[in-house]
């Protein structure tokens, strides 16, 4: 009897230590997958050892999707405090004039302050970065909705004054939004298509978003949600909880509400071995 997976399954593919055609090689054996989407990284410097490689997002979404036609991708996620709002929104309406509708943008408020602190990027406080956050949002969903020949004007402090956005997604661009932060939370319940979470704070996170949508008088559809499998440094995925009993982990998450899974990768074994475990969901 064929078994069918009682949610579908991503992969989030690492961009530190992998060279640029070793990374591209991993998303083309992934493409081959029955995934949901290719997910990726947003890091600039990697970790404590500055000449490992370390590859940046939005042009590996692009190369991904051209090269591999059946490919759907999003970013997990994009930190608001590395690019200026209005980049990121033509950023996401470059890959979808490329890749109509196979792109999906994930943002978040950030998370890593030693990496912008080293590449002089102002990372903020808390407060801070969910504001930078409630900009993005704003500035995405006005780029890249509505008329292609308006004049977007928003009155926040450096926001939109008389801009151009053309071209504009011919349907609506997915927006994810991460975090288990009440602001991020209250963001993806009145604005986000999708919202992610890590399994440790996913069902609070997810209970406050449906609150959140209830409150907002949300229309449905609600909120898709994803909880993230997350793989520790130079661990395998073969050792993970994913690689022991990945029926198990997917079950755990259909249990707990998820309407999907992400699973990470961080080597080309490990997206080998993700071809063999989500065999065995199919």
């Amino acid at each position: 009897m064929t078994r069918t997976s009682p949610i579908p399954v991503g992969v989030a593919l690492g961009t530190i230590g992998l060279e640029g055609d070793a990374w591209l090689r991993a998303a083309a054996l992934l493409a081959t997958a029955p995934i949901d989407r290719l997910w990726i990284w947003d890091h600039l410097m990697g970790r404590g050892a500055p000449e490992r490689p370390v590859l940046e997002a939005t042009s590996l979404a692009a190369a991904a999707l051209a090269l591999n036609p059946n490919l759907r991708v999003g970013t997990l996620v994009l930190d608001v405090t590395k690019r200026h709002p209005a980049l990121t929104a033509k950023i996401a309406a470059t890959l979808d004039a490329i890749a109509p509708g196979r792109f999906t943008l994930g943002i978040g408020a950030g998370g890593d302050a030693a990496e912008h602190d080293a590449l002089g990027m102002p990372y903020g406080e808390v407060g801070e970065r969910i504001a930078a956050l409630t900009e993005q949002v704003a500035v995405a969903r006005a780029m890249l909705g509505g008329d292609p020949v308006e004049r977007l004007t928003l009155t926040a402090p450096g926001s939109l004054n008389g801009a151009a956005s053309a071209p504009r997604p011919g349907a609506r661009l997915r927006l994810l939004i991460a975090g288990d932060h009440p602001s991020s939370i209250s963001l993806a319940a009145s604005f986000a298509d999708e919202w992610v979470a890590p399994a440790e704070t996913f069902a609070a996170g997810l209970a406050q978003l449906r609150e959140r949508e209830r409150a907002a008088g949300r229309a449905e559809p609600p909120v898709r949600t994803h909880l993230l499998h997350q793989l520790s440094a130079n661990k395998r995925l073969i050792d993970s909880p994913f690689g022991r009993d990945p029926e198990g982990v997917l079950a755990e998450a259909h249990a707990a509400g998820a309407d999907g899974l992400i699973v990470t990768v961080r080597t080309e074994r490990d997206a080998e071995e993700a071809l063999q475990l989500l065999a065995k969901l199919r």
